[in-house]
């Protein structure tokens, strides 16, 4: 892969094109590092930014990691500041009518921020953090019931979603 010409990617472009994985992308995606619908994203990325002009941004992104749920799959990508919100958000919506999947594509940022990506246009409150005698942490998001219309998906889902990105018990308090 040539780094600045195309999209940075964790798995071998060439892979990624042709589907047919070599033996340390395979290896990879068995480890469960990365999974087969990551892999179908990275290969729409890269389609992207060859073909349409509108996302010639992307040879400057870095891929990071894809998380699906029931009914979305969030993309984080390592993107500019440069780069506007709008042109995610439309990357987000092209990628949906390629795959078949809601697909929200989000800015690699600190933990607050994503947060604040992923359940967007609600809005956050607040974040608690509370340890519970077993020596674990537990963080409660604060949101409103008049933003929680707004939730992309179901409160369990954003839920699931955060532990799984964060690896930590995330809990959605709707007030």
């Amino acid at each position: 892969m040539l780094s600045g010409i195309t999209m940075k990617i964790p798995l071998d472009t060439i892979c990624v094109k042709s589907g047919v994985l070599c033996p340390r992308c395979r290896k990879l995606v068995d480890s469960g590092t990365y999974t087969l619908r990551e892999v179908e994203i990275m290969k729409q990325l890269l389609e992207l930014e060859e073909q349409d002009p509108n996302y010639r941004f992307l040879k400057d992104v870095t891929y990071v990691k894809s998380y699906e749920t029931n009914s979305i799959i969030v993309t984080i990508l390592d993107v500019d500041d440069s780069i506007p919100q709008s042109m995610l958000i439309r990357l987000g919506k092209t990628l949906s009518e390629k795959i078949g999947l809601r697909v929200r594509v989000i800015r690699k940022s600190d933990p607050k921020t994503l947060i604040a990506q992923i359940i967007a246009p609600a809005r956050i409150h607040g974040v608690n953090s509370v340890w519970t005698p077993d020596g674990d942490v537990q963080h409660i998001i604060r949101i409103s019931r008049y933003d929680a219309r707004f939730l992309p998906v179901e409160v369990k889902e954003l839920e699931q979603l955060l532990s799984t990105i964060f690896h930590e018990n995330y809990r959605i308090k709707i007030y």
